[in-house]
């Protein structure tokens, strides 16, 4: 590379503290298991143990620590003090403060730590307490660094660690692009969510040439979702299912009749699912029991990830989802699981508990705020670097307009609580940029697919094939081919 990545690291670390700070670049931390491509970037500093100023730094945390959502404020606490006890130093000072899960508790919990001269502030959590805390906070310069999905509520000062529902629909929606696929059938709720998943998708299928031939948006509350199913699903497979139930019905009715193996007339020949479909990949915008039936749905009429690909999002890493069988080989775009099993184990060990999904947020946050607090003031320009953070969900970095981005790969589900990995995520953000440029390419090749003509259909090749003489066939074993049998009449791929 002409230049060199440099990467500020905050990972997960016994003995962070101890890490000498040089221009911005860490050593790797000690005593986890992280993919070394992920610090092969990274410039190590040359003396380990030299001494060096340290900064005061004080960062006000905002929890729901009572309430509703007290069970989840507590954990997360105890990540936040779990990545304190690994910085191990006099000089970081960790506050908490109790938002109440409510808006006026988050304002009130921003306004004291306000006043007790916190230099950054990690949290809250919820929509609705990041939108009282950014309208608290104008006029003030101390930045927010919150975990909410909703980007509407960040922004001007306020930024947010959270994995976007937009983030992973691209994510998911490129790969099937990648894997050659030029079809997308869309199911999603009708909801924020569902809107986003849905712009999303769209914006990426646009990108790369791939046509949206089906989109069905249902009521999330709603119990029967075989409507939706079949406005994604052509007439005859809904025909055929029809029939072959009308025909087992009269067999148990009527044991006299012949099996079908036994008729007279011989059956149609059955054209395969997937040649009847109008998409080649099915983008599902949602998750747990919803997911469950209408994946479900889709296999009663034989529509299951082996005819075409089920794509979803980093929610389908759920052990309950693994004992749906309509779901085997689903895919889905995913965070990396190295660090976070082992920040998961740390934490079980400590508080003999497992900790919940969004505890990496606050550990990542809180080594985050440790280093940054060592700049000479904490300004924009230091949160949203374009080389990003490395922690313990892998590389992310903010955006000027506060969202965040993360670096996925694509997992797939393999059998009861097993998963698998298809792709692991970009190494670094130049390399995750290059993969998205290749959108452009890809289009370009399928509008060339779509409008060059079909010079010679191959079941024509395959019955020429099958009607050479063996003086032919002799000449095509010696070298012998004739210009006509030069032309290409099968698709063009594209490879990884």
């Amino acid at each position: 590379m002409k230049h060199c990545l440099k990467f500020l690291v905050v990972f997960f670390a016994c003995g962070l503290a101890s890490c000498s700070r040089q221009t911005d670049m860490y050593r790797q931390p000690m005593g986890y298991e992280v993919p070394s491509s992920l610090f092969s970037a990274v410039q190590q500093i040359s003396d380990y143990s030299q001494p060096r100023s340290v900064k005061n730094i004080r960062v006000g945390m905002l929890l729901p620590l009572s309430g509703k959502y007290k069970n989840l404020g507590e954990n997360l606490r105890n990540a936040g003090l779990l990545a304190q006890f690994d910085i191990n130093s006099d000089s970081f000072e960790l506050l908490f403060y109790d938002t109440k899960g409510t808006a006026d508790g988050a304002k009130e919990a921003f306004n004291q730590a306000i006043d007790e001269n916190v230099q950054i502030i990690l949290g809250p959590v919820l929509a609705e307490e990041v939108g009282a805390v950014r309208r608290a906070r104008s006029g003030r310069d101390v930045p927010v660094i919150s975990f909410t999905s909703d980007t509407d509520k960040v922004g001007k000062g306020v930024y947010t660690m959270a994995l976007l529902l937009s983030n992973q629909a691209e994510r998911i929606v490129r790969y099937a692009c990648e894997e050659g696929k030029k079809r997308l059938a869309i199911l999603a709720p009708d909801d924020p969510s569902g809107d986003i998943a849905i712009e999303t998708a769209q914006k990426t299928a646009k990108q790369c040439g791939m046509e949206v031939t089906k989109l069905a948006v249902y009521n999330p509350t709603f119990i029967n979702y075989e409507p939706y199913v079949l406005s994604v699903l052509p007439e005859s497979v809904a025909l055929a299912k029809e029939k072959k139930e009308k025909e087992r019905l009269a067999r148990k009715q009527n044991k006299d009749l012949p099996p079908p193996d036994e008729e007279q007339e011989p059956a149609e020949e059955e054209i395969p699912i997937a040649e009847q479909l109008e998409f080649d990949c099915l983008f599902i915008a949602d998750t747990d029991n919803r997911l469950k039936s209408i994946a479900s749905l889709f296999a009663l009429y034989d529509v299951t990830p082996d005819v075409v690909p089920f794509l979803g999002m980093s929610t389908w890493r759920e052990p309950s989802l693994t004992q749906e069988g309509a779901l085997v080989n689903a895919r889905f775009s995913d965070l990396p699981m190295t660090g976070f099993k082992s920040f998961a184990q740390k934490y079980k060990d400590t508080y003999r508990k497992e900790p919940v999904r969004l505890a990496s947020l606050t550990y990542d946050a809180v080594a985050l705020a440790y280093v940054l607090g060592q700049e000479e003031a904490i300004h924009a320009a230091s949160i949203t670097r374009p080389n990003g953070f490395s922690g313990v969900d892998g590389l992310f970095r903010f955006n000027k307009d506060g969202t965040s981005e993360r670096l996925l790969g694509i997992s797939k589900i393999v059998a009861r609580n097993t998963f698998g990995t298809i792709e692991r995520p970009a190494r670094t953000f130049d390399e995750e940029a290059f993969l998205k440029e290749g959108l452009d390419d890809i289009r370009l090749i399928n509008e060339w697919q779509a409008h060059r003509p079909i010079l010679r259909e191959p079941e024509l090749m395959m019955d020429e094939a099958d009607n050479l003489t063996t003086a032919e066939t002799s000449a095509a074993d010696d070298g012998f081919v004739d210009e006509a049998d030069m032309i290409d009449v099968t698709p063009t791929t594209m490879s990884d």
